[in-house]
């Protein structure tokens, strides 16, 4: 997200990709919706991984749950990531419904352990309900292996709820964290910008998380502001 306005220029993904290692980052979420998941695409960007010792998230723009069943796409997406490298899936939860307990059963087995399979909130109402999403991550509580959060912070104020009551809610369950900001525009609807000049206490909402959590910043930023930013970050 941070190499948007590239990205919407016109640059592929690799592309995007090599401008963030010079900027000397090695820890990159990729964007599906960014490339075309050609095989062709996959193995570039495993190569670079590889080359320079990269780790990939990937986020999926789908949900996990299509009418209240698996999404028949989860396949797909395991093995894009499997091709890629990337040790991280992030979709949406989508019509999750608690009524059927098998799906347990049915996850573990599409998601092979050498990948993470987390759920993040949007900025939709359905989908970043503190209640349901709880409900989905207590399925887990008896099994070895999990399915987890990721808790954008910058998101909640978009279905008007309270970043740090959320917080605490599914704080047992996160383990991935994406930082941004807000602002409220003239018309008092919300814009994502940098966490540092947005309106979101991004300092005291940190302070409720363990500290070996991953932190991926999502806005749109130019390479100035981007290291300015995990400057601030990292000296907080």
């Amino acid at each position: 997200m941070v190499a948007q306005a590239a990205h919407d220029a016109g640059s592929k993904q690799e592309q995007l990709v090599k401008d963030l290692l010079n900027s000397g980052i090695n820890n990159i979420e990729l964007r599906r919706e960014y490339g075309n998941a050609t095989i062709k695409e996959l193995d570039q960007l495993s190569e670079l991984r590889k080359r320079d010792r990269l780790t990939y998230f990937y986020s999926v723009p789908d949900d996990l749950f299509v009418n209240q069943q698996i999404n028949l796409k989860l396949l797909q997406y395991v093995a894009e990531a499997q091709r890629l490298g990337a040790g991280y899936i992030k979709m949406t939860l989508g019509d999750y419904n608690d009524a059927n307990p098998d799906f347990i059963d049915e996850l573990l087995t599409i998601i092979p352990s050498s990948i993470q399979l987390n759920i993040e909130n949007d900025q939709t109402a359905g989908n970043s309900d503190t209640a349901k999403l709880a409900s989905f991550f207590k399925q887990f509580d008896q099994r070895e292996r999990k399915v987890g959060f990721v808790n954008d912070l910058g998101n909640w104020i978009f279905t008007d709820q309270d970043a740090v009551t959320a917080t605490n809610a599914l704080l047992p369950y996160t383990r991935f964290i994406h930082l941004k900001g807000f602002i409220l525009n003239q018309d008092e609807k919300p814009e994502t910008v940098s966490f540092v000049q947005g309106e979101l206490d991004w300092q005291e909402i940190l302070k409720n998380f363990p500290t070996d959590l991953p932190i991926a910043l999502e806005y749109p930023a130019d390479t100035n502001m981007l290291n300015s930013d995990i400057s601030k970050l990292l000296n907080e």
